[in-house]
């Protein structure tokens, strides 16, 4: 091979293979050490990590520690060697480590050596998170109940001692009265509303003669509200009268609906039993009604309701609502419906009188006035009767089956009397009744013809006796002749 082919040969070499001098090349790589020397390391150990440069003519600048989980510190120094020393805190200070150190070169440039060898630091972890749990399901809870907090660790026989927080502040004022190292009850005996905010718990475990932290709990919240306040009381009808036999309906209202809620309704301070005379209770929400399809005789008295939450399995009272007066008044008795006609036939274009009449004394009434259900005319009135008249009866207007009612009033309600007795009034036409009156006529006239002949006959008969006894024989001037002329001409 020719000198002239060597030189492209040897320019390509130098290309793939730059030369340099051992100067550009990293510094050799430091040795690394830790103590103490352990299998594993406990968090709380103090572990020791020394890097040694090798010797040479270049200043040194200082070291470099790093960690495989992402740390790493620079220490500025002129020695050839140091030591880092750490806590470990948790499995992110174990894993592999390593150093490096940098010199300034003959150039007057810092150059980092080549990383030492690793190191395995075997980190055990912190003991197993607790589980924190609240009487209360909900975490809310009234004013003056009990909290009763349980810490429960996983299943273990080492010893443990165990730590409540609330917002992350530790609570001292507490006894751990557990008779294992299982769980530890942490108990506010009455809550405020200052007990609000979150709660964690945690505990140490005691390995190879230290005390090694656990990782906390969940967090439970916990809401202290206010003391329920005292429901409201409906009452329907409104003004509290209402008439025996007649719905009476009871509406207890609470503020709120945050637990678990029953009512209770009062009369004079004794709870009204449930189905107490055919009464229907319905719960909805926030609201219980107290439903009497007929009120009871005599039920008249001062009426109230109470709500009772649960919390924590314990049923807590409201004050009771402000009372409300129930009146219970006798039904009014039923009015009598009289018609004139009073037989309820009416000729067409007559006019019809209904009459509607109360029982009972004088007072303020309304008085209604149905025809086949439908109400005609309605009055009021204060005394005990009430007059609808039809100055034209026609079958449209008379004919059909007629009632009336009236209402009393009695303070600020007015109560319904029952229906009276259905009367059925018809109209008859008056072409109906001409046959019938020429009848009658006819009629008359035949009897009167026949009086006038009966007497006709009479007063013949009595002529004849008075005749009777005149014959020839017997004298005429025998007897007397008063207005009568004697002399014949």
């Amino acid at each position: 091979m020719g000198p002239l082919r060597l030189v492209p040969l040897l320019a390509s070499l130098q290309i793939l293979l730059p030369l340099g001098s051992p100067a550009d090349l990293p510094p050799p790589p430091p040795n690394i050490t830790a103590t103490p020397e352990k299998t594993q390391y406990l968090i709380g150990d103090t572990v020791s990590i020394r890097c040694v440069a090798p010797w040479s003519k270049d200043r040194m600048q200082g070291f470099q520690f790093l960690g495989t989980s992402g740390w790493a510190v620079d220490v500025r120094t002129s020695r050839r060697s140091y030591t880092y020393r750490f806590n470990i805190t948790g499995p992110k200070d174990g894993g592999l480590h390593a150093c490096t150190y940098t010199v300034i070169n003959r150039f007057r440039r810092p150059v980092r050596s080549q990383e030492s060898s690793f190191i395995f630091l075997s980190v055990k972890d912190h003991p197993p998170q607790p589980t924190l749990a609240l009487n209360s399901s909900t975490g809310v809870t009234i004013e003056g109940q009990p909290l009763v907090f349980l810490c429960t660790a996983p299943a273990g026989d080492a010893e443990r001692r165990f730590h409540f927080y609330k917002k992350k502040v530790e609570v001292t004022n507490w006894g751990n009265s557990n008779s294992s190292y299982i769980e530890a009850r942490f108990q506010v005996e009455k809550s405020s509303q200052n007990d609000t905010g979150n709660f964690t718990c945690g505990y140490d475990e005691k390995t190879e003669g230290r005390w090694i932290p656990s990782y906390r709990s969940q967090a439970v919240e916990v809401l202290v509200k206010e003391p329920a306040s005292a429901p409201r009381l409906g009452v329907d009808p409104p003004s509290g009268v209402v008439s025996e036999d007649r719905p009476l309906r009871l509406t207890c209202v609470t503020s709120r609906d945050d637990f678990r809620l029953r009512f209770g309704f009062y009369r004079n301070g004794v709870k009204i039993p449930p189905g107490q005379a055919g009464s229907i209770t319905r719960d909805a929400g926030n609201s219980s009604e107290l439903l009497f399809p007929q009120s009871p005789r005599s039920f008249s008295g001062k009426f109230s309701c109470e709500v009772e939450e649960e919390v924590g399995g314990t049923w807590v009272p409201s004050p009771q609502s402000e009372a409300v007066d129930v009146t219970v008044k006798d039904c009014p008795s039923q009015p009598a419906l009289l018609l004139d006609p009073p037989s309820g036939e009416v000729v067409d274009g007559n006019p019809l009188l209904l009459t509607c009449v109360a029982n009972g004394p004088t007072a303020q009434r309304k008085f209604f006035f149905y025809k086949d259900g439908a109400e005609q005319f309605s009055e009021m009135a204060t005394k005990d009767r009430s007059l609808y008249n039809i100055p034209e009866a026609t079958d449209t207007v008379a004919t059909g089956q007629f009632t009336c009612r009236y209402e009393e009033r009695v303070s600020d309600t007015w109560i319904s009397s029952p229906f009276s007795q259905t009367m059925m009034v018809l109209t008859q036409a008056r072409s109906q009744l001409i046959p019938l009156v020429a009848g009658c006529a006819a009629g008359a006239a035949t009897l009167l013809l026949g009086l006038l002949l009966v007497v006709c006959f009479c007063r013949k008969r009595r002529g004849g006796v008075h005749w009777k006894g005149l014959h020839n024989k017997d004298d005429p001037s025998t007897y007397p002749m008063a207005n009568v002329n004697s002399s014949i001409s």
